[in-house]
């Protein structure tokens, strides 16, 4: 992927980072850490009395375990298909949408500025990010999964060095 040019004009992909859609994104993770959280709970009630639970342990923690191996397999289907990922190139910002193609891009010459902020809870940490442009056109946004995300960082590294952002 990274030998490849995202959008014409933008140069080499210098960086490839996972971006989520908001609302499905957020609601995965809540729903994944209500399963965890229903997991322990049984694991619990299974050390403090085991007659209660009738063997449901077992088939739970696979259940867990089944959920947890299918995110990380479409985080790596998704990275191989270039489906809902955030390019940085040489000379921009690219981004796609669910179905592999380039929703929205940005040059580092149009950039005027970016405003960040994080979203971190107890289930679920993201950093909506928002990329203003010269133009009247609107701002390029996107969402990064997860409370420390290095897309945040490697953006605005990619900024300084493009000359876009002080």
């Amino acid at each position: 992927m990274r030998n490849r040019v995202a959008v014409q004009g933008l140069g080499r992909i210098r960086g490839d980072y996972a971006v989520i859609n908001p609302a499905t994104g957020a609601m995965m993770q809540v729903l994944r850490g209500f399963l965890l959280i229903l997991w322990i709970s049984m694991l619990v009630t299974t050390v403090v009395n085991p007659s209660a639970v009738n063997d449901n342990a077992i088939p739970t923690t696979a259940a867990v375990a089944v959920v947890y191996a299918l995110k990380f397999g479409w985080r790596r289907l998704t990275a191989v298909l270039g489906v809902t990922r955030c390019y940085l190139c040489a000379g921009g910002v690219a981004v796609t949408n669910r179905f592999g193609r380039v929703r929205d891009s940005v040059a580092w010459s149009e950039v005027t500025g970016v405003q960040q902020t994080a979203i971190v809870g107890l289930v679920m940490g993201c950093h909506r990010v928002e990329i203003f442009r010269s133009s009247s056109a609107a701002p390029l946004w996107l969402v990064a999964p997860g409370a420390k995300s290095p897309l945040v960082e490697a953006l605005l590294k990619e900024g300084r060095r493009a000359g876009a952002l002080q």
